[in-house]
């Protein structure tokens, strides 16, 4: 148990989710559940996250999240739970631009895509529900990082590529849209956070901006404003609201 509101994030071991994580472990407010595809994966990133922000260990729980494993995704659920009962934040961060498999077809890559960005979110929020839903956190929330599409900076006119990983995150942003109408009695928002091109490993470090401002938007969804305010809304790159334009 933890006195400290409890926020999940995955892909948390390199990229945005570990400069979210650096931005939110840098506060001491917080408890953090770091969610990587390995335990080795987890470990480490728990290890450099405490050092390099200088938070104490047992403020972070490790746990194991594969997306396109459903038995992975229970299992951390089943952890949070049986620790704390609940949770206060979920962050779906982790996914895919690509199939690792580098002679895959055309279907097989969107398959890939999808079955990472797409079917895991939705299985994560489903899981995780239950457990958002037994928060007493007045700013309970889950939070989806997506991409900037027709309105944004780096929309697709600027940089045509990755169609695949495009189409997921249109996929995703409707994802939320559902949630948010299903889930608006609960004062339970389902903010989308467009975090900007950042030079990660993601994009192969190429980007217009460094990954820890990436980081900071996330961390700036994850824990700020009111939830009355955030139905239907986009945190974008620079930290304002947009409607969603459905």
């Amino acid at each position: 148990m933890t006195s400290k509101p409890v926020i999940l994030i995955t892909g948390g071991n390199q990229g945005l989710g570990h400069e979210a994580l650096k931005v939110l472990a840098s506060t001491k407010k917080y408890h953090l559940v770091v969610a990587t595809r390995s335990q080795q994966k987890t470990d480490e990133a728990i290890k450099a996250i405490s050092s390099e922000t200088s938070s104490d260990p047992a403020d972070f729980t490790p746990v194991v999240i594969n997306l396109n494993n459903d038995d992975s995704i229970f299992a951390a659920a089943k952890t949070v739970k049986e620790k704390f009962g609940y949770l206060d934040v979920l962050v779906n961060n982790a996914g895919i631009n690509s199939s690792s498999n580098k002679n895959a077809t055309l279907r097989e890559n969107y398959q890939a895509v999808f079955e990472t960005n797409v079917f895991g979110v939705a299985v994560m929020n489903d899981t995780f529900l239950l457990l958002i839903r037994a928060s007493k956190h007045p700013r309970r929330r889950i939070v989806t990082v997506t991409s900037g599409l027709e309105t944004s900076p780096y929309n697709i006119w600027k940089y045509p590529v990755v169609p695949a990983y495009r189409s997921s995150k249109s996929a995703v942003n409707m994802l939320s849209a559902f949630d948010t109408v299903m889930l608006r009695d609960e004062n339970i928002p389902t903010v989308l956070v467009e975090p900007g091109y950042c030079r990660t490993a993601f994009g192969h470090y190429s980007g217009d901006k460094d990954a820890d401002l990436g980081g900071k938007v996330i961390a700036r969804a994850a824990v700020e404003g009111e939830n009355k305010d955030l139905f239907l809304k986009i945190i974008d790159d620079e930290g304002k609201h947009a409607e969603f334009g459905w």
